[in-house]
């Protein structure tokens, strides 16, 4: 009791990222909410997709991203959708995260609008659940991805965190 906690010992190892996957995934029309109080809610849904990497399948047309649009501040992002693998495996995606552009880039990205990649900010932390002992790795791993949003879609590079 008392002593530092940072001077015994070897200090934590540094996180390394391995690149996994790659999902492209297609939305259809947003269904818009509105302003309720803590921004401009709407669904977004999740109509298909493709997915490559250490598997390789299609994202199904079922889920939607929930998106809290703020002018001042960062869009929060919860999508909830699945995939199945090319064997016929399906995997349950929960992901979260932030996308902050300045003022005119996220407005255009809110109306579909395309935006250089670079000028915005998007990352998300996405967890995984299935049945298949064979994809077992992505439910024993933190992962972080890096989104780009594309015309009809995002797309996500998924990295898992060493």
């Amino acid at each position: 009791m008392g002593d530092d906690p940072n001077s015994h010992g070897s200090p934590a190892p540094k996180p390394e990222l391995e690149r996994v996957l790659e999902l492209t995934v297609e939305v259809e029309e947003p269904i818009e909410i509105g302003e309720t109080g803590d921004g401009h809610r709407r669904i977004i849904p999740i109509s298909g997709g493709t997915v490559t990497g250490r598997c390789s399948g299609r994202v199904l047309s079922a889920g939607a991203d929930y998106q809290l649009f703020r002018a001042e501040g960062p869009t929060e992002l919860v999508a909830k959708y699945a995939f199945e693998t090319d064997d016929g495996s399906r995997v349950y995606v929960e992901n979260r995260g932030i996308r902050r552009a300045p003022s005119e880039a996220s407005e255009r990205l809110r109306d579909g609008d395309p935006v250089d990649p670079d000028a915005v900010y998007f990352r998300s932390v996405p967890s995984f659940e299935t049945a298949d002992p064979e994809l077992d790795w992505l439910t024993r791993h933190v992962f972080v991805a890096a989104g780009t949003r594309q015309p009809a879609g995002v797309r996500l590079a998924v990295y898992r965190v060493g």
